[in-house]
């Protein structure tokens, strides 16, 4: 069916906020550097609610990588400006490396190591930023530091079983899906940069540990934490699924099939259909952070990032009860995170009662709002 009208005047104001007021905020206020070089130092890990730089004494690698990809897709949509941000950011990032394709977690704001530890979250974003600053500067050097570190990974993190460690050195405790799921993000997106079968390699592997081990088939709902032999925690279970993941998985699983042509249509569906019946206010058409695998809500707080992942997997279905929760995400966004802040920035969390409660502007969200539009801007065009 036609997407109704009101979705493309809504896609319009979004692109005015994200080019007129966002980009040019963070590309200025959120570069940490010098009146010559504004990103010398990266970008802030964050921001007061007064829109004014927060020192927190760290900056994590995964938010460096974060804004490289926001910049990247600025500048490839047309924002010149992000040009020389992207240089500024990627330069920065080259502090974090320790040896080929292995990198710290953490560094001090002006680029010394601060924890060497490696962390496979980081990692993911790593390689999805050097994917995609690939295809804007047309150098080769991020292809090869990308795939230096998925081989390092491969050598240094991976499970005689399947998967691969949370942290290096090893720190005890739960498997997570999280980190796999990006890194499936970043393999498509060096995959889609290179054309080159060897770099989808990983991504088979982790598709099939979805389908064994991260999807519930009984449930119909993705597992988050898993004991030793990947199995879902046992005592005391763990019954919260995460809305916002599952609508990543969706779109994932949707991009593994656009360059692949294998589906997996009903596991997709299955998760959406969860998040709708369970997850979603059918008034507001506000995204829960948090079900039980009962349908109960946790809680009705509701992250910016889980309504952006909502765009993500809601523009894909492309029925007109999709395109009605569709409209409500991106309304709220405009009307609700985007609002009672500096212009161009964003409220991270609404309560409980959808109410801001807010002590800071988290950098890391600005991933999240482009990657939610730049589906919407592909849905459209």
């Amino acid at each position: 069916m036609n997407i109704p009208h009101h979705i493309h005047s809504q896609y319009d104001r979004f692109t005015r906020w994200l080019f007129d007021s966002a980009f040019p905020y963070w590309g200025t206020i959120g570069g940490d550097g010098s009146e010559q070089k504004p990103f010398q130092w990266g970008a802030h890990e964050q921001l007061k609610m007064d829109g004014s730089p927060d020192l927190p004494g760290y900056k994590r690698l995964r938010v460096q990588a974060r804004q490289l990809y926001s910049f990247t897709q600025g500048a490839l949509l047309g924002w010149t400006q992000a040009n020389s941000i992207t240089e500024q950011i990627y330069n920065f990032m080259q502090n974090a490396q320790l040896g080929e394709g292995h990198w710290a977690k953490t560094l001090t704001r002006e680029g010394n190591i601060l924890d060497s530890s490696s962390d496979l979250y980081d990692l993911a974003f790593l390689v999805f930023s050097l994917a995609w600053y690939a295809r804007l500067s047309k150098d080769q050097r991020p292809i090869q530091q990308a795939r230096q570190t998925v081989q390092w990974i491969e050598r240094f993190m991976a499970y005689p079983q399947r998967g691969y460690k949370n942290i290096v050195p090893f720190i005890s405790g739960y498997r997570q899906q999280n980190p796999h799921m990006h890194l499936l993000e970043a393999i498509l997106a060096l995959y889609e940069t290179t054309g080159e079968e060897q770099d989808l390699v990983m991504a088979h592997k982790l598709i099939d540990l979805f389908e064994t081990n991260l999807f519930n088939h009984q449930a119909g709902v993705l597992e988050e934490y898993f004991v030793e032999s990947w199995m879902p925690v046992p005592f005391p279970p763990i019954t919260e699924v995460e809305p916002g993941h599952q609508y990543e998985w969706i779109w994932l699983l949707s991009e593994y099939e656009r360059l692949t042509g294998i589906s997996h249509k009903t596991e997709m569906q299955r998760m959406y259909d969860f998040n709708e019946r369970h997850a979603v206010d059918q008034l507001t058409g506000l995204v829960a952070d948090k079900v039980q695998k009962d349908g109960t809500l946790v809680n009705k707080s509701a992250r910016l990032w889980v309504q952006t992942e909502a765009i993500r997997a809601t523009s894909l279905m492309q029925d007109e009860k999709s395109y009605q929760h569709l409209s409500k995400i991106v309304d709220n966004l405009l009307r609700r995170y985007f609002k009672n802040c500096p212009n161009g920035t964003w409220q991270d969390q609404l309560t409980h009662c959808y109410h801001y409660n807010n002590t800071k502007i988290p950098t890391s969200s600005f991933y999240h709002i482009v990657s939610g539009y730049m589906q919407l801007h592909h849905t459209l065009q």
